[in-house]
């Protein structure tokens, strides 16, 4: 949070200052995003600006939208509307935030998006955050500061299995968190027993269906083409080892180059984490959901691109931002 917020009060002359977090979904990009703009928001003259690039709906926002919804909220004035901090939301593709930063020259932005955004880096410098599950303590910290420090001092073995079982996952432990804070009588011990049985369908909350670790995985899938996703599903459900090039080919049913194509997109749509050199891994909350998801089809992957901005859709439903 440190290095972002110091990044972020090192405001450009001309040009405009990008720093992209970017994570699997639920990781807290959103969240991390506007917490530091609050922290930085005082460096910037005409304040900060929360821009999501989906629609409510949940489809992408075209770059043209998102400029008119932009210069609707910048001052008209010549020579005002320098020195913003942009928060562009939920990012699908560079395309969308390219002419944002143009119109904000002078100003920083945040850019969230599940999605690398290498191409939007590559063209316009910046700094870049992937996030990841949180360490240990920092899933112990975050229970703590929702629960207590003598709740979780109560049972503080239940209170590490509740966060290992949620993957150290943010919005999983926001989500069970929850649930312990709504039920006082609740014991940490049967909460963790109770989601055990049935990850990560538990892990959703009954008074507002959106915030659901299912939900959100689902969403995330559908904004993949159909063979993409296919694949992820067909890579979830393997033995939990790291997956390597010729691993994948085997289970794909395709040439190792093809297979680390494949690969390679799904890290870059937040769905696969970096492992050992030469392999990756799947987070255990998303690996449960593939085992759950029937695959939809029985071809093999064969779209081996990122995925266009008409491609890219959400459910309606989508969570709430800042557990994006």
């Amino acid at each position: 949070m440190d290095a972002l917020v110091t990044l972020l009060t090192r405001r450009q002359e001309c040009g405009t200052s990008v720093v992209v977090l970017s994570g699997a979904p639920g990781i807290g990009k959103t969240a991390l995003a506007l917490h530091a703009a609050h922290l930085a928001g005082g460096h910037y003259p005409e304040g900060c600006l929360l821009l999501p690039l989906t629609r409510p709906d949940g489809t992408a926002l075209p770059a043209e939208e998102a400029a008119e919804e932009l210069r609707r909220a910048l001052p008209a004035r010549p020579g005002e509307g320098r020195g913003r901090l942009l928060v562009l939301d939920d990012v699908v593709h560079p395309d969308q935030v390219r002419p944002l930063l143009t119109a904000n020259t002078g100003g920083a932005a945040i850019v969230t998006s599940r999605m690398g955004l290498a191409a939007l880096v590559a063209t316009h410098g910046g700094a870049v955050f992937r996030l990841g599950a949180l360490e240990p303590e920092e899933s112990h910290a975050l229970l703590t500061a929702v629960l207590g420090g003598e709740r979780v001092g109560a049972e503080p073995s239940a209170a590490r299995r509740l966060a290992s079982l949620c993957g150290h996952f943010p919005l999983a432990l926001r989500i069970a968190a929850a649930r312990l804070l709504t039920r006082p009588r609740l014991r940490i011990a049967d909460c963790a027993d109770w989601l055990r049985h049935d990850l990560p369908a538990r892990l959703t909350l009954a008074d507002d269906p959106r915030m659901s670790v299912p939900l959100l995985l689902d969403g995330a899938l559908h904004r993949l083409p159909p063979p993409l996703a296919d694949a992820h599903l067909r890579l979830g459900a393997t033995a939990h080892l790291p997956l390597t090039p010729g691993r994948a080919a085997d289970v794909l049913g395709m040439p190792e180059e093809t297979a680390e194509a494949v690969m390679e997109q799904l890290l870059d749509a937040g769905l696969l984490e970096e492992g050992p050199p030469g392999a990756f891994r799947m987070h255990e909350l998303l690996r449960a959901h593939a085992r759950r998801a029937a695959p939809r089809t029985a071809h093999q992957p064969t779209v081996l691109r990122p995925p266009r901005r008409e491609e890219c859709r959400q459910p309606a439903d989508r969570p709430p931002a800042a557990l994006r």
